[in-house]
């Protein structure tokens, strides 16, 4: 897989390089499989979803790539992740169902699974486009198996969307995600907020913890900052453009550089709240003991000596 240990890659990585490897060695795999062993040959269902499931890793592949930047917000692992539902939804047309329509039997242009549905043509199609073998896969099913497989790609298109809306980077002091979206800490971010609401909604759920590092006068000078910002950006063309330019791969200084020498304190108060908490993909690689005791130079240790070595550890930390 072109991996020598588990902080190398993710298990999206690997299943996308199985899915890969399948496609292109079919006809090599059915032929040996046909021949030495008959009874372990997949089905004509089995490779149509195979098939049909196989642009959905490769754009979830695509956005993790995206995530493991190391300079990464949480803010911005969040629009990735919006932006991957929304991939996700498009590419299958993906259609919620009303309440209304909730009960209602099931019909024959759309196939539907629990909240969503999916236009029959749709997915026929999307299944074609994976090329003529899956086509014909398709096609040599009988109408019971094609209802089936056509059920199973929409079950499989809602669970994604709907785990993936439920992905949140922080955690609470139970270490249980969060309700609340990461804050946001971008000058892009901040200008869309009015100032009660900025209050209320960023600066006062943390009041407390900062004020044991800061005064009042500096919280002030945090609400009196996001004011200058937002009539800033709002009367002057030139930073309003500048500050639009500035994409959700924008990094923490890059995008707080249109005005370095302005909104001190609200630039700090943000870029604390960017960084109290891990807020990258790559933090827990950084501090994981897999990654202490399997590195560059102990790449071939066996799973049952790194157990060995993990268990040790905690020996000591529990007498």
């Amino acid at each position: 897989m072109g991996a020598k240990c588990p902080k190398k890659t993710n298990r999206w990585v690997h299943l996308g390089n199985v899915l890969k490897f399948l496609k292109e060695n079919r006809r090599r795999l059915m032929t040996h499989t046909e021949e030495d062993r008959p009874d372990m040959l997949p089905s004509d269902a089995w490779w149509t979803v195979t098939y049909a499931i196989a642009p959905a890793i490769d754009a979830i592949n695509i956005a993790f790539a995206q995530l493991q930047n190391r300079s990464l917000l949480m803010a911005q692992q969040e629009s990735h992740i919006i932006a991957l539902v929304a991939t996700i939804s498009t590419m299958f047309d993906l259609e919620l169902i009303d309440r209304v329509d909730a009960v209602a039997e099931e019909h024959e242009n759309f196939v539907r699974f629990e909240t969503m549905r999916i236009r029959t043509d749709h997915l026929i199609i999307l299944i074609e486009d994976q090329g003529s073998m899956a086509r014909d896969c398709f096609l040599r099913l009988d109408v019971a198996d094609k209802a089936t497989v056509l059920k199973q790609i929409v079950a499989y298109a809602e669970t994604l969307v709907i785990e993936l809306q439920g992905v949140r980077a922080e955690r609470d002091d139970s270490n249980l995600p969060r309700e609340q979206d990461a804050p946001p800490v971008l000058p892009g971010q901040l200008v869309g907020l009015r100032p009660a609401h900025f209050i209320r909604n960023v600066l006062d759920p943390h009041r407390e913890r900062i004020l044991r590092f800061w005064s009042d006068v500096d919280i002030d000078e945090v609400e009196e900052n996001h004011r200058q910002l937002v009539a800033a950006y709002n009367n002057d063309p030139i930073l309003r453009r500048t500050i639009d330019e500035h994409d959700n791969s924008a990094t923490f200084d890059d995008a707080w550089d249109v005005a370095p020498h302005q909104w001190l304190h609200l630039r700090a108060f943000c870029g604390g709240l960017a960084t109290i908490f891990p807020n990258t993909t790559s933090v827990e690689s950084d501090f994981s003991i897999l990654k202490w005791e399997m590195d560059p130079n102990r790449t071939d240790l066996m799973h049952l000596s790194l157990e060995g070595i993990f268990q040790a550890k905690q020996r000591v930390v529990l007498q």
